[in-house]
């Protein structure tokens, strides 16, 4: 039987990032990485009229090390990469929590950084972690580089800064020695389930030798209580300075006790099929306490 290569005209393979601006010649794209919510996107009848490039064959993407102040992890990397990176669970535990906790093994050995940063889901399980830790998103189209600060990169739900033709290229974490974070979330069942809420926290102490250490600063974010990934200001604001007993708050702060209450009131969730607001809020309070207090 012969071979119908027009049968394939719209679907694309680089050799290299550089390739894919070449290949598309500014016709309208879908890149395709892990590929695990195609079918919901094909479904939505989103996919049309669309170039597929497939980009899971680049390898200069899927790279994770430490470079100078920062953690570079390639677009391509997926969470079970992520997951069991050394460097990760050292440096950035809040981004390795969030991946071992997305979805089954078989989408955590699909799902990329890139994918889920894409998407921009307000439920997306790196998304508040990577605003934690600060992370930057690197995006190239035509051989031209921009950086972007991931807080900035979601506009909302399923939008971002992307331009057309842009493509993902990397995630870098700043790296802060003595730092800690975590993250946790809360869904309909402890697996394969969409976040009702998640807090992400990322933490320092001031630099002393002393057993109780104070905060110097603190960086704290919701997902899936708003459009996009939350900022709790008003709460690291009040837990800046306070006193830590081994690198967690003591349980009987007061202080502590009115920021797991403040941070209720910056959460700002919908009523939907997953759940109430009301719960919701309450349970950001109660993931914040449990990630740094360990309850």
């Amino acid at each position: 039987m012969k071979f119908d290569s027009s049968a394939y005209a719209n679907y694309i393979i680089p050799d290299s990032v550089e390739d894919i601006s070449r290949r598309l010649r500014g016709r309208v794209a879908y890149f395709l990485a892990g590929g695990t919510d195609i079918m919901a996107l094909k479904k939505d009848g989103l996919l049309e009229d669309r170039i597929w490039v497939d980009i899971s064959g680049l390898k200069e993407l899927k790279e994770i090390k430490k470079e100078d102040d920062y953690i570079k992890i390639g677009a391509l990397s997926t969470m079970s990469d992520i997951a069991s990176s050394k460097i990760i669970r050292e440096y950035a535990a809040a981004l390795k929590d969030s991946a071992d906790d997305m979805g089954s093994p078989l989408i955590r050995n699909l799902a990329t950084i890139g994918g889920n940063l894409a998407n921009s889901s307000p439920a997306g399980d790196t998304l508040p972690a990577l605003c934690a830790l600060d992370a930057i998103v690197k995006v190239t189209t035509a051989g031209n580089q921009r950086e972007i600060p991931v807080f900035e990169f979601v506009t909302g739900p399923g939008s971002n800064v992307l331009n057309e033709g842009e493509i993902i290229t990397s995630v870098d974490i700043p790296f802060y020695s003595g730092s800690m974070s975590g993250f946790l979330k809360l869904g309909s069942r402890r697996a394969l389930a969409i976040s009702k809420v998640s807090v992400a926290v990322w933490w320092v102490t001031e630099d002393d030798e002393a057993e109780e250490k104070k905060i110097k600063d603190i960086s704290i974010f919701m997902g899936a209580v708003g459009p996009k990934p939350l900022r709790a200001k008003r709460t690291e604001e009040l837990l800046k300075g306070e006193t830590l007993m081994s690198g967690r708050p003591g349980i009987t702060s007061e202080k502590f006790k009115e920021a797991k209450e403040r941070i209720m009131t910056e959460a700002k969730p919908i009523d939907d099929f997953r759940s109430t607001a009301e719960y919701c809020s309450q349970m950001v309070g109660v993931l914040l306490e449990r990630i740094l207090v360990g309850k």
